[in-house]
């Protein structure tokens, strides 16, 4: 055989394969033998050398066997060019992905390691305004109209590209804490990176009575009731909106009774006591 002619096993070593792997691209057709002899022995050609490179580059490139066989049969400059730019187009959108992935992860390890270094203190703090992404008034939607909203929410923030965290936050009004209702929520909302004219709003910045509240949400009453008298107590007066993060959920705790909110009351103060 002529010294340009290689064994399947010289050129799968070669090439850097398993044998069997150029045995199932001779079999689907997608790269065969130069040469196969009358006993069945295949023989590759040192030029076929390059052609395989050209396919293993196409899978590095996230091609299917299927597209690379259609793609070695037409291929031309313009093909090609073609081709990358497609690729260079999904390459992007795959690093957005991953970037959207780490800083859900980045935020959920912040959030987490806030909440299991929290007391069951109520203090004063001065909070910058922060951006956000608010829904419809909700004060009087009953459970399917909740259900169909969180649907439309979530739809609504996609199209927007923005990346919904691992938990939505509630805005309820302290008339409603007031009237013992400490569950009916005015708003839900996520927080954003960017201001959208007409969908975000700013939560203004200022000084809000704060307190970590760890357990079962259907007691969330309690803290809200100590929340009030501390303000009563040192005569703070308090603005029109409480602000609800779930620092640790169901994604984190099998137990309810670990689960641990946040709570920021607006108040009308403006410097802490």
């Amino acid at each position: 055989m002529h010294e340009k002619f290689f064994t399947t096993g010289e050129f799968a070593k070669m090439c850097n394969v398993e044998k069997h792997v150029l045995f199932h691209y001779d079999n689907i057709g997608l790269f065969k033998p130069a040469i196969i002899n009358k006993n069945g022995y295949r023989y590759y050609s040192y030029d076929q050398y390059f052609t395989f490179c050209v396919i293993l580059n196409l899978k590095s490139l996230g091609m299917s066997l299927k597209d690379i066989k259609i793609y070695l049969e037409h291929r031309n400059s313009s093909i090609f060019l073609k081709l990358l730019e497609e690729k260079s187009t999904q390459v992007a959108e795959e690093i957005k992905r991953f970037q959207d992935i780490q800083k859900t992860i980045d935020t959920m390890k912040l959030l987490t390691t806030e909440a299991m270094n929290s007391s069951n203190n109520i203090y004063l703090k001065s909070l910058p305004a922060e951006i956000i992404l608010r829904s419809d008034n909700i004060e009087d939607s009953s459970n399917k109209n909740f259900a169909n909203f969180m649907q439309e929410y979530t739809r609504f923030c996609n199209n927007l590209g923005i990346t919904i965290q691992e938990s939505v936050g509630s805005i309820i009004s302290v008339n409603s804490l007031r009237k013992k209702n400490f569950t009916g929520f005015s708003y839900l909302y996520i927080k954003s990176d960017s201001f959208l004219e007409g969908k975000t709003v700013i939560r203004k910045p200022g000084i809000y009575l704060c307190a970590y509240f760890k357990g079962n949400y259907d007691d969330i009453s309690h803290m809200y009731t100590k929340m009030l008298n501390y303000a009563n107590e040192n005569n703070i007066v308090l603005g029109d909106y409480s602000f609800e993060e779930y620092l640790i959920s169901d994604i984190a705790e099998k137990e309810q009774d670990n689960y641990v909110t946040k709570l920021m009351i607006e108040t009308l103060d403006t410097k802490k006591r």
